[in-house]
């Protein structure tokens, strides 16, 4: 399964639940939206840049994904530094103003592999929910620490 279709089975999940999409990603989608670093030199204009692969609220929550066709240790580690040094946060504020939002979470998406779900299974603790899907479209959350989709 391919990059864009986890993200758009995701996407219709979320919806499904309730979830407003803010912004979303794939490759070669032009669609997403690029957060900027903290305090950043744009001298360089996309330099230190990131685009988020779904970026969705409700309630008082905000949902950070970063979507794969398989394990991709590089994105447990942005999600967490992201988290942790809080890097990104003025281009989130601004790109969440108008929500009233308490909570970030951030997690990855990937195809329903289990040898993939294992190698995951030793990053957990820089992400927030791991959530992968099948070719019949179907969601299925293997690891969600803060309860965030109990009701979902």
């Amino acid at each position: 399964m391919r990059e864009e279709q986890v993200t758009k089975n995701i996407l219709d999940w979320l919806e499904d639940n309730d979830w407003k999409i803010i912004c979303y990603d794939f490759p070669q989608s032009g669609t997403g939206v690029l957060l900027h670093l903290n305090n950043s030199n744009r001298t360089e204009k996309n330099k230190g840049g990131i685009i988020p692969d779904i970026i969705a609220v409700k309630n008082d929550i905000a949902l950070f994904f970063e979507n794969k066709d398989r394990f991709y240790e590089p994105d447990f580690e942005k999600l967490r530094e992201i988290k942790i040094e809080g890097n990104y946060s003025n281009s989130l504020h601004k790109l969440l103003t108008g929500f009233n939002i308490q909570f970030i979470y951030y997690g990855i998406g990937i195809p329903e592999l289990e040898k993939e779900i294992e190698k995951c299974n030793k990053h957990m603790q820089e992400i927030d929910f791991l959530i992968t899907t099948n070719n019949e479209k179907e969601i299925f959350i293997h690891y969600d620490k803060n309860k965030i989709f109990a009701t979902s």
